[in-house]
């Protein structure tokens, strides 16, 4: 792990090489870091920075190299173009719930088409939050829960999710803390919660949504995890997992009896979630939103022996 830190004013390039593994690839980083920031990068053989790395005034670097046996996470930087809808070998993302004609959807990966009222070409707006890595909180963070606050059925207040770091052994370590909220509205709701196991790791979203007409999406929503191993076996098989465990569904999905369609939204084989926006329509008086789909991070679960 190579820490950088921003702090005075230098340009600095510069190639950081650390024991190699078979049939790996450098790293290269070629985006900006602002003063004041800390970001964390893994690779088994090499970190490189590019020209215009470090290209800012007011920056400088501190660079910390921590070789460690062990599960670590993939920490490909974001596209300064593409930002959270990155797509590459080590990070990509899912779509759980309705997908808007806007949405730049990278190939198949985590979603489908579905007629929904709410698509932003109709008369509904949809609103996508800022997108929050749990990488910006911890050096392996991971989503380990789900916060909503529902006013009724798919109505909510507030959304925010859980991260906690994620130890060598591939369980989560330490206090979970918990994201700023991604809306949080003034019409007063109640709070329901779902966790992962402190010895697995997020990997998909289930969501629960309207069967017979295809118009209401993330009805109720909860988070699908297994070990490490697990994570990372299928990964190297192309596969996903078949053994799983399911948090308990959040909020309550009331008055639907057997109208519920259940579909499951997973990262690609041996990535885990490690970040999320929220795509919501928000009520015309600013009251309250309805949710439509959540934009999860998924990263490429790493194994060093």
């Amino acid at each position: 792990m190579t820490q950088f830190t921003a702090l005075t004013t230098t340009l600095l390039l510069a190639t950081l090489t650390l024991p190699a593994e078979a049939g790996t690839t450098s790293l290269t980083l070629n985006q900006v870091i602002k003063e004041g920031t800390v970001r964390y990068y893994d690779h088994p053989q090499e970190l490189r920075l590019a020209d215009g790395f470090w290209a800012q005034a007011g920056s400088d670097m501190t660079a910390t190299i921590h070789l460690q046996q062990g599960y670590y996470l993939d920490k490909t930087p974001l596209d300064t173009k593409e930002k959270q809808y990155t797509s590459t070998d080590g990070r990509t993302y899912l779509v759980a719930g309705c997908v808007p004609k806007h949405l730049p959807i990278s190939g198949p990966v985590g979603s489908v088409w579905v007629a929904c009222n709410d698509l932003d070409y109709l008369k509904d707006k949809v609103v996508e939050s800022r997108f929050v890595s749990c990488l910006d909180v911890f050096t392996n963070g991971v989503v380990s829960g789900v916060s909503i606050k529902e006013v009724n059925n798919r109505t909510w207040e507030s959304f925010r999710f859980s991260c906690r770091d994620m130890g060598p052994d591939g369980s989560m370590v330490g206090a979970a803390q918990k994201s700023d909220f991604l809306f949080n509205y003034e019409r007063e709701g109640k709070l329901y919660e779902t966790t992962t196991a402190s010895g697995h790791l997020t990997f998909g979203i289930l969501e629960v949504a309207n069967g017979l007409t295809g118009t209401k999406s993330l009805l109720q929503i909860a988070l699908e995890h297994t070990g490490a191993a697990a994570i990372q076996a299928a990964g190297v098989n192309g596969r996903h997992v078949d053994d799983f465990t399911l948090s308990d569904k959040v909020p309550d999905a009331f008055g639907l009896g057997g109208m519920l369609r259940v579909d499951h939204w997973k990262c690609p084989p041996g990535m885990v979630i490690t970040g999320m926006a929220i795509g919501h329509n928000p009520d015309k008086k600013g009251n309250d939103t309805k949710p439509v789909y959540i934009l999860a991070e998924c990263r490429k679960l790493l194994y060093t022996p």
